[in-house]
């Protein structure tokens, strides 16, 4: 659960400017390498064999850094748009777009990937955590929209993935349990034997913090069996549970995504 403050984003921006810098330094190396080409070409004539080899240096030297301050160009785009991801309180496409289009030695893209939307209806069999989720909350009553909205919110924060961390390594689990709720998560499975890394153990949790937001059950509850309400219980659980910075912005986006994966979904399981 992300409870995000103005600081963190601070980060991004010094990330950002670090790179900034860092390309404005490759460049002059840019220009000095070019100055120093023209240079021993004038004087080629009377320095012999050892310039040639110099200028070859200097060539290869140009075309690594040509590629150093394209990488770089690409590092800030993927900062600033994985900045703006964050302050929506969508973590999980900040996770996805750094590691999947970071083509610069930032990690494989298969580290994060969300997971693939499978025939999650309650009456299939669940292999992937999103049929898991899926499942385990149809056991508890709460109807196909409903679900979706909860899956959106957790794809959100997380790629539906148990171990992924955000906010500087301080947020935690699908739902990115913040500080001391990370806390209270671990407390939580280890009072009822159960492991705070595993899918059951965090569902668990989750499942018990939503007992303590009665509005919100009450909005999973009642919620008609719709894409309208999918957006519903989406936006409900963002805002009221969730709570990224710029609420209502993140609400609007996953309620729309909570309606396109129910279409998929339904599409998949013949609906």
């Amino acid at each position: 659960m992300n409870e995000y403050n103005v600081s963190d984003y601070g980060i991004f921006t010094n990330s950002i400017n670090t790179t900034k810098v860092l390309n404005s330094k490759f460049e002059e190396m840019k220009t000095s390498s070019t100055n120093c080409k023209s240079t021993l070409s004038n004087q080629a004539v009377f320095m012999g064999p050892a310039c040639d080899s110099c200028l070859q240096a200097l060539a290869s030297a140009d075309s690594k850094l040509v590629t150093l301050t394209d990488n770089f160009s690409t590092i800030i785009s993927y900062l600033a748009e994985t900045s703006a991801n964050y302050q929506a309180g969508d973590q999980a496409a900040s996770n996805v777009l750094m590691l999947e289009n970071g083509k610069v030695g930032v990690g494989a893209a298969s580290a994060v990937g969300a997971a693939s939307t499978g025939a999650a209806l309650s009456n299939l069999p669940g292999n992937t955590h999103q049929e898991k989720i899926y499942n385990y909350f149809a056991s508890q009553g709460y109807n196909h929209a409903a679900i979706c909205g909860i899956l959106s919110n957790i794809k959100h924060e997380s790629g539906y993935r148990t171990d992924a961390l955000g906010d500087g390594g301080t947020s935690y689990g699908i739902c990115q349990w913040h500080n001391e709720r990370w806390q209270r998560l671990d407390n939580y499975c280890l009072s009822n034997n159960l492991d705070p890394k595993s899918l059951d153990g965090q569902l668990a949790y989750l499942s018990y913090e939503f007992s303590q937001y009665p509005n919100l059950v009450n909005t999973f509850k009642s919620v008609p069996n719709t894409a309208d309400g999918a957006y519903q219980a989406a936006y409900a659980m963002t805002v009221q549970f969730e709570r990224p910075a710029n609420s209502d912005a993140a609400g609007q986006t996953r309620g729309y995504a909570a309606q396109k994966l129910m279409e998929e979904m339904n599409a998949i399981a013949g609906v």
